[in-house]
Order: structure tokens, then C-alpha cells, then sequence
């Protein structure tokens, strides 16, 4: 099957145009890619925690894999210094408490409960930072069923 000229042009054009489109050309100062924090919120309270992941387990089988996204609000100083110290305590909390609601609670090919997950982290950062004070917010929730 032959190609085109018109088609071969097209590709040496694209080929030609990514370059330079990439090596920003256009004269506009490059802006510095934004922190996590920042693209979620400006609040100087709220602390960002990674994306947690989980397997969802239905009979002796993975069924799929829930991903979270989420941070803390904590307007208390002393209580955000304390938090940011646990940090990696915080993390293995929040890492616990969704493998239990994934494999506990759980079903597969139904909705995610939020509700239900914020409870579990809630009760997870409140026993580690030893006070409440600190608020769960979720940004994400994904379940992606196994192929």
C-alpha cells in the first residue's frame, strides 16, 4: 500500500514542528510546573499525602485496584507541625486503612463508598496525631476493575 505525498509531507512538517514548538520559541518566560499542594489548594493548612493504592481481593483473587487521592486540613499549628513530623506514620495509616475498606468493605462493580473511606482515614490520622483536629479531604477516587 503506497503513501501519500500529501501524507509524507504532513509527517516531515510534524517532525520539523515538534522541536521547536518544545523548545518554547514563542518568547513567554517559562513558568515552573506547580507543586502538588498548590494545584490542589492555596491553604497554607492543608497537607498533601501521596496517592494510596489498594488491591480489591473477591475470592481468593485480585479484582481489581482503588486509588486515592487526598490530604489534611489542619488549621491547628501546633497540631500541622506534629502531622508533618508523622508524616511517614500518617502515610502507613492512610496505606491501612484503605487496604481494610478495599478488602473488607468493598465489592467489586459497585460505587466506592467516600463516606466510608474518609471514616476509616479519619479514625487512621486521628490515632496517629493523638488529637482530632485534623480533617480528611478527598480529592480523588478511582477503581480500576483487572482486564
Amino acid at each position: 500500500m503506497g503513501v501519500s505525498r500529501r501524507s509524507l509531507w504532513f509527517g516531515a512538517f510534524a517532525a520539523l514542528a515538534g522541536p521547536a514548538a518544545a523548545s518554547g520559541g514563542g518568547g513567554a518566560p517559562e513558568q515552573a510546573p506547580a507543586t502538588r499542594q498548590e494545584r490542589l489548594t492555596s491553604a497554607p493548612t492543608y497537607l498533601p499525602l501521596p496517592t494510596f493504592s489498594a488491591g480489591v481481593l473477591q475470592r481468593y483473587s485480585t479484582a481489581g485496584l482503588l486509588v486515592v487521592d487526598m490530604g489534611l486540613d489542619v488549621p491547628d499549628p501546633a497540631l500541622l507541625r506534629r502531622a508533618r513530623l508523622n508524616e511517614p506514620r500518617l502515610r502507613d495509616a492512610m496505606r491501612t486503612a484503605l487496604a481494610t475498606y478495599a478488602t473488607t468493605y468493598y465489592r467489586d462493580r459497585t460505587a466506592p463508598e467516600p463516606g466510608q473511606i474518609t471514616r476509616l482515614m479519619q479514625q487512621a490520622a486521628d490515632r496517629v496525631l493523638g488529637a482530632p483536629g485534623a480533617r480528611v479531604l478527598l480529592a480523588n477516587i478511582i477503581y480500576q476493575r483487572r482486564g
